[in-house]
């Protein structure tokens, strides 16, 4: 493969510099880009590595938040109570949109599938409640400023499914 090196103009002095064809990998050294790559070989068997090695995978206890992940009982598509980010003292529901480990990527119901409202938020930490919490608790279920602006959000709202989160996922 011949290394070619463009000749870009500078606007400062018209003198011509040259850029490398492959970008540094931060050690300084060049690395091949993805086009370089050959896509054959990226059939890869971990036993078949270990054993050319004479290495041992490492053991799951080494991988606890795999585990974490494995034992959460909150899925896609339940519902949640989540603190109102821009409505203090409020709170909206939420649909949950994926998760990975303790953290939840939430979207507020409303959107639709509009993902560019997107959040993530960590169990152990977030404002988070079952539907129903809020009036259980004398809370405002109100929706964020982004959501009163779609016109149809509360007919979304009203006709939106029961896959909710039971109580028992907060205990």
């Amino acid at each position: 493969m011949e290394n070619r090196r463009p000749v870009i103009q500078s606007n400062q002095d018209k003198s011509p510099v040259e850029k490398p064809s492959l970008p540094p990998n931060g050690n300084g050294e060049l690395c091949a880009s993805d086009d370089d790559l050959s896509t054959e070989d990226t059939d890869f068997n971990w036993d078949e590595y270990l054993e050319e090695t004479t290495s041992s995978a490492a053991p799951p206890t080494a991988f606890k938040h795999v585990e974490i992940s494995l034992q959460s009982s909150f899925q896609p598509g339940m519902k949640l109570e989540v603190a109102n980010k821009s409505n203090p003292d409020t709170y909206w529901v939420a649909t949950i949109i994926t998760t990975c480990g303790q953290l939840l990527l939430l979207r507020y119901c409303g959107y639709g599938e509009d993902r560019k409202a997107d959040f993530w938020c960590d169990v152990m930490t977030a404002d988070l409640h079952p539907v129903g919490w809020c009036a259980k608790n004398n809370k405002v279920l109100m929706p964020p400023d982004d959501v009163l602006s779609i016109a149809d959000s509360f007919i979304q709202f009203g006709r939106m499914d029961r896959n909710f989160v039971g109580k028992n996922e907060f205990e």
